[in-house]
């Protein structure tokens, strides 16, 4: 009796095992980011068959359950319970793409729209002026690494011995040499032609003679395989965790990676539910790194509609809209005056694709490239000022870089009204403020230089000094007894010089004091009102 009780007790093992290993639906799972100290009331709250941390150091793990009505259950219990910081449901994530027309297809030359081959003269990428690896971390479907034009510019993980089965720079992953499988949890990346046009547009090998050029000749790329947004999340810590080694040791562990691509993401899908993937752009930014992110492919307002992730608020996420011939926004592409910043042109692109091949690329998902290569080729730039501010204050590195991308925007019409910036990608005029900021130019001596007209009625145009500027500024109104009276977004209209409109509509007339903020700089000029 007590061998058939065993085998038995065996069975239910198998099949208690068995459950969980096939309970991986994502409309099985949760993801939920706990607050500090609140792991005693975790698992009275939750049945889950299954638990593991996605980001231990952040708190947020993944809870998979048997079926997806216990999952759903279990969502409205924990969803007001205080020891949670932030709550979704695992989500299956699109890839951007579009259909393969022909007329879709025509090659262009895109990289003189975005001025790349200016900013080429100046530096190809790939390493700082001190000769540390620039890295670029991507997540996409796949990506074929044998490809001739694209193996040059792995990144390869210094820290870890191939092949050895063995953790050797402990983070929790045995032999990832070049990223991580999320989907499959091992360190073999499966082939993908979304993913390998991607990495390809960031980094194929230049000036080696054979095949296509990236945004960066000679950059590293980090690489994740994703489905689900758990897979995103937990690739995100990846890399945050790579930075963070990298800055805290000077250097000596981990890898400066300075941006992410994002070609990827959930049409209709809205920042507010999916707080704790949102919520790690900011994470990401604190440690130096910036995110480019495909808007949706859909001729819509992702202000009014949604789209996740280009409608976070974050800093340090840049939304892309894609353009097609004479810097038009694409039919196909989304837009938002609030949620993207900018377009590239990602219409007519040409990449590798799998099984050393070539051949067009198009939609959202080729566009954001040429704001994730720009990024990169910021650091490569000669500036040891920037250098400087990246030992110290990462953060203050990476919003200098976007601003400095974001405030050299070259204008059009397309994208008036559409985009906070209104603007094309132009990486060599990205280049030239960042030069000025490298010969001394002071950030923190920001004025006003003119105000027009002035008395105004209806609006007031203030032009500045500023090199770089970033959406969302805003104005603020002051009487003569210094009392404040209105507080307004300024709204970006001009280029080189940056000015700003702002609607006085509503303003009795009078003398004020017109002060405009930018993040902690502040200008002052006085406006009439009539």
């Amino acid at each position: 009796m007590k061998s058939f009780g065993k085998l038995l007790l065996q069975l239910f093992l198998f099949i208690a095992f068995a459950g969980i290993a096939e309970a991986q639906s994502p409309d099985q799972q949760l993801i939920v980011r706990w607050e500090r100290g609140d792991a005693a009331v975790k698992t009275s709250l939750h049945p889950a068959v299954q638990r593991r941390w996605l980001a231990k150091p952040l708190h947020i793990e993944l809870l998979t359950y048997p079926d997806p009505a216990s999952c759903a259950l279990a969502q409205k219990k924990l969803a007001s319970h205080r020891g949670v910081r932030a709550l979704e449901f695992n989500q299956v994530v699109s890839f951007r793409a579009d259909p393969n027309d022909a007329s879709f297809n025509e090659q262009r030359d895109n990289f003189d729209r975005a001025g790349y081959r200016d900013a080429w003269d100046l530096t190809a990428g790939g390493s700082t002026i001190e000769n540390q690896d620039i890295v670029i971390a991507i997540l996409d479907a796949g990506f074929d690494i044998t490809h001739e034009d694209i193996q040059p510019n792995l990144w390869i993980n210094p820290h870890d011995v191939p092949n050895d089965g063995v953790d050797n720079d402990n983070n929790g992953y045995v032999d990832d040499r070049h990223g991580w499988d999320m989907t499959g949890d091992d360190p073999n990346l499966p082939s993908d032609n979304h993913g390998t046009q991607v990495i390809g547009l960031l980094g194929a090998k230049g000036n080696n003679g054979i095949g296509v050029t990236g945004t960066n000749w000679d950059t590293k790329m980090m690489l994740f395989t994703i489905r689900t947004t758990a897979h995103i999340i937990e690739a995100y810590e990846y890399i945050r965790e790579q930075r963070r080694r990298y800055n805290e040791s000077n250097g000596a562990e981990g890898a400066l990676v300075v941006a992410t691509n994002a070609s990827f993401g959930i049409e209709g899908g809205t920042c507010i539910n999916y707080a704790v993937w949102g919520g790690l752009y900011d994470e990401l930014g604190q440690v130096g790194i910036l995110t480019a992110a495909s808007t949706a492919n859909r001729s819509w307002d992702v202000d009014d509609f949604g789209d996740m992730p280009t409608d976070c608020p974050s800093d340090y996420l840049i939304g892309v809209a894609n353009l097609g011939e004479n810097d038009a926004l694409w039919r196909s592409s989304g837009f938002g005056r609030e949620s993207v910043d900018l377009g590239a042109p990602g219409e007519m692109s040409f990449s590798t694709i799998p099984a050393d091949r070539y051949g067009s690329f198009g939609s959202t998902s080729a566009a954001a490239p040429y704001v994730t290569g720009a990024i990169a080729l910021m650091y490569a730039t000669p500036c040891p000022a920037l250098l400087d501010k990246m030992k110290t204050d990462p953060a203050g590195a990476a919003l200098l870089v976007r601003d400095v991308i974001l405030g050299s925007t070259r204008e059009s019409s397309s994208l008036q009204f559409r985009t906070s910036t209104g603007g094309v990608i132009d990486v060599a005029e990205a280049q030239r403020a960042l030069s000025l900021i490298c010969d001394g130019t002071d950030l923190q001596d920001f004025t006003i230089s003119s105000v027009s007209p002035n008395p105004a009625a209806d609006f007031a145009v203030l032009e500045t000094n500023a090199i770089v500027f970033s959406s969302g500024a805003r104005v603020d109104l002051f009487d003569v007894m210094g009392r404040h009276v209105s507080s307004r977004i300024a709204e970006r209209i001009g280029f080189n010089p940056i000015k700003v409109r702002v609607d006085l509509v509503g303003i009795p007339a009078g003398v004020y004091v017109v002060r405009l903020s930018e993040r902690d700089r502040v200008a002052e000029a006085k406006l009439v009102v009539r």
